[in-house]
């Protein structure tokens, strides 16, 4: 009975089976007896026509990942379009031998050809698709240029527009010969950071004007390898004959769609040179007292001026022997000096910097495995008698790591002492650059210009 019922069971599952497999079968493959190279032509003409209707879709596509664009094309090409060339062509052939008719098999042959050289044509949509998603970043990266434009220019012009005025009355005061020592002091604080400011909106003025040179460095005329591909499509019917109307004539329908990507681009272009106009013009302060009609680069050249007249009247109240020239000298070489000061500061807090303090003490926390490497030592005791050398072992090492005797623990604790050490040597160099700064500005009559 058990045996008869399970050859029941197993012949319906075998059947079903065997339906599943049938359904998962394309349509030529089911009725094997009514495959003829008709029926085959007919289903791969079908086969590549989804594909290139699904391609049309991707055509339209704005979108700029490559798993968005490239990745959607090529599953595309293997479900669809490439099959034949592929995989389905030998199928054709073995039939096409057994083909008695000899017009059906010469017109059979002149189709296989032309399908193999069509489906050729048709993978360059893979080039097409990885440059329009090219195409569609330059647009996001201009538009979101476009976006911020307003705001960048007026970050570069608003403070020194502000400035601009204030400097022109401080320059009369100044040929006027009214200030005081303290008030040339005061005006000496303020022209330092107009400088400070001046260079960064020169140095960032700069660095923009490349980037957004670059961005207009975009080809004006579309990549000729895609231009000609357009052109291929658009005499499809005349390069593959034997091909089917249908699909020779799809491909002339995705040209616009193509072109359409590139006229977005050369607009949005237009846009962000509209917009950006002001500094791309080189006149962005052509209205600003002082900084009016100076490239960008040299931006801070007249406030740097300003700020050696103002250092040269307040050092002319103390060194009255001295000629301007000779004046003008000496605060030359404090700016010289003055920067290499700031260079050394900067070289020497890095040596002790805080985040070197703090990765040797999580090495000497870590070392030689720490508290984790402890409680496995201590694991590892429970599991041996006390007189065994396993138990030995582990208790010397558990012993050396809680005593903080461990070697790797003993080497990391002289890299302490020797980072304690080094930063008394630095801290105390740090000091004597200041005192030396300081002695000198003080015999010019200037104030210390070195940050504590």
């Amino acid at each position: 009975m058990y045996r008869g019922t399970l050859g029941v069971c197993m012949t319906a599952l075998s059947v079903l089976i065997l339906a599943v497999a049938v359904v998962a079968l394309p349509a030529w493959a089911q009725e094997r007896q009514e495959r003829t190279v008709d029926t085959l032509m007919d289903y791969f003409d079908s086969l590549v026509k989804q594909g290139m209707e699904a391609t049309e879709t991707l055509l339209k596509s704005k979108k700029r990942e490559k798993s968005e664009v490239e990745a959607v094309w090529d599953d595309l090409n293997e479900r669809f379009i490439s099959v034949y060339s592929k995989v389905g062509h030998f199928e054709f052939d073995s039939m096409l031998k057994k083909e008695r008719n000899e017009a059906r098999a010469s017109r059979a042959s002149e189709w296989d050809n032309s399908m193999k050289l069509f489906i050729h044509d048709l993978q360059k949509v893979g080039e097409v698709v990885a440059w329009q998603r090219k195409v569609n970043r330059d647009i996001a990266q201009l538009e979101y240029d476009i976006e911020k434009a307003p705001k960048r220019v007026e970050a570069y012009s608003g403070k020194l527009k502000e400035e601009g005025p204030r400097v022109e009355k401080l320059l009369h005061e100044l040929k006027s010969g009214s200030l005081s020592s303290a008030e040339l002091q005061q005006r000496l604080d303020e022209v330092k950071n107009l400088r400070a400011e001046a260079e960064n909106v020169s140095n960032s003025l700069e660095r923009t004007l490349a980037r957004l040179g670059e961005d207009l460095l975009l080809k004006p005329e579309m990549d000729k390898r895609i231009a000609q591909i357009l052109e291929n499509w658009s005499n499809m019917k005349a390069r593959h004959p034997a091909v089917a109307d249908d699909l020779t004539d799809m491909p002339a329908n995705w040209i616009p769609l193509v072109k359409k990507h590139w006229k977005d681009l050369e607009e949005t272009r237009e846009k962000f040179e509209e917009e950006y106009a002001p500094i791309l013009d080189g006149k962005l302060f052509s209205d600003v007292p002082f900084f009016q009609n100076r490239p960008y680069k040299d931006l801070a050249k007249p406030v740097i001026e300003l700020e050696i007249q103002i250092k040269t009247a307040i050092v002319s109240a103390v060194q009255k022997e001295k000629s301007v020239e000779d004046l003008r000298k000496a605060i030359a070489l404090d700016e010289e000096l003055t920067r290499k000061e700031i260079q050394r500061i900067q070289e020497l807090n890095s040596m002790i910097s805080p985040e070197k303090w703090r990765a040797l003490l999580l090495e000497d926390a870590r070392a030689a495995g720490g508290a984790s490497r402890v409680r496995e030592l201590q694991l590892v005791m429970a599991r041996h008698p006390e007189e065994s050398e396993e138990y030995r072992k582990a208790s010397e090492e558990a012993r050396l790591i809680q005593d903080e005797q461990h070697p790797e623990q003993l080497a990391v604790k002289k890299k302490l002492r020797e980072f304690e050490e080094l930063e008394l040597k630095v801290l105390e160099e740090i000091r004597m650059v200041h005192e030396e700064h300081e002695k000198r500005r003080k015999s010019l009559g200037l104030a210390p210009g070195l940050s504590k």
